[in-house]
Order: C-alpha cells, then structure tokens, then sequence
C-alpha cells in the first residue's frame, strides 16, 4: 500500500543541524558532526513517518466490524425486542469482540512489521519468546535478507508457496539473523520489544 506522505527535507536539515550546534566540533569536526547528525535526523524523521502510517492504519475499521456494529446499532433501536432479538444480540456481540481482537492482532502484526523493516540496512534487535519458552534477543538486518531470497527470479510456484504461507501465517516474519548470517523466522505475536533507529518498543507478551 502506498502512502503519498514525503519526508520534510527541510525540518529534517533544520534538525540536523541544531544537533550540530550542542556537539563537540572542536574535538570531532564540522564534517563528522553534520554526518552524524544527518543520519540521526534521518533516523527520527523515518521512525516518526512509520508510527504515522501505523497510526493511520489503526484508525481504519475494517468491513467485518463495521457491518457488526451497524448491525448491532439497528437492533438496539428497536423499540420493541423479540425473543429471537434478544439471541441475536448475543450473537452479534460476540462476533464484534471476536472480530475486534483479531484486527487489533492484525495491527500490531503490522506495527511490529513495519518498525522492524524500518531499519533497513542498520541492524534492529528483536526480544521475542521461542517455542520451547525461552527469550531470545535477535540481532536483525531487514534489507540483508532480500539478497538471499529469489525475488522476481523465484518460479510462479515458488511465488505462490510464498503467498500462501504469508496468508496461513500472518504472524510469522522472515528476517536475516546477522549474528548467525542466515535466514530465520520469528513470531510477531511473541515479539517484546524491538529497538530500532535508536528507539526502543516494548510489548506485554
């Protein structure tokens, strides 16, 4: 999905150098300083626009839990109930939570996804529980793992074998282990905390 959002250049130079102007140039210089600053300036202009785009996702209701509460609006204007209304409000209740706890799955899937493909080619380190219990941090590099895929070059039923596990297991993301230099997948649903371009996000298990 494509956001017509661009970056500010210019709060993101504005940025950079004010954190030009509390450094050390003396010790480190002017070239060095303004390099690393552009670069954290970069960073929270990047980190910012993801949590906007997660933000904005997060507001949308799907079609599910909107025809649910349209139902449910309708049967509670009733002046009237029958005993088959009284069921059905039951019924309809029931779906609405039901499908409220899986968008809200869904988004914070999306949430963690998206932060952790934020960092690109900088490493991002991810807190998640294994299957056998035990927590693991995760030292990942999302951009490293495209070069070890097939991509466009993948056969059409290599391709397909990649929707469709996508689509059985939303909760499983690819990433590439930087320590153990191989590809690997980790449970979104088990994730903790991610520490990304400088920031830290932390999630009840």
């Amino acid at each position: 999905m494509k956001h017509s959002a661009t970056y500010n250049r210019t709060a993101i130079m504005t940025h950079a150098w004010e954190i030009v102007r509390r450094a050390n140039v003396a010790k480190f210089g002017l070239r060095t300083i303004l390099h690393r600053a552009l670069r954290a300036a970069w960073g929270e202009a990047k980190h910012k626009r993801a949590i906007a785009l997660i933000e904005e996702k997060a507001q949308t209701q799907s079609p599910e839990v909107a025809r649910t509460r349209e139902a449910i609006a309708a049967l509670e204007g009733k002046d009237r109930w029958t005993q088959a209304d009284y069921a059905r409000i039951g019924v309809l209740r029931a779906a609405l939570r039901a499908a409220v706890e899986h968008e809200q799955a869904a988004s914070d899937y999306v949430e963690k996804r998206e932060l952790i493909e934020a960092a690109k080619g900088r490493f991002c380190a991810v807190t998640f529980t294994k299957k056998d219990g035990t927590e693991r941090t995760m030292q990942v590099q999302p951009s490293t793992l495209q070069h070890h895929v097939k991509g466009d070059s993948a056969t059409e039923a290599g391709k397909q074998a990649t929707q469709t596990r996508k689509a059985r297991h939303p909760h499983l993301l690819a990433v590439w282990d930087a320590q153990a230099r191989a590809p690997r997948s980790v449970n979104l649903a088990t994730i903790s905390r991610i520490a990304v371009n400088g920031t830290v996000h932390e999630y009840r298990a």
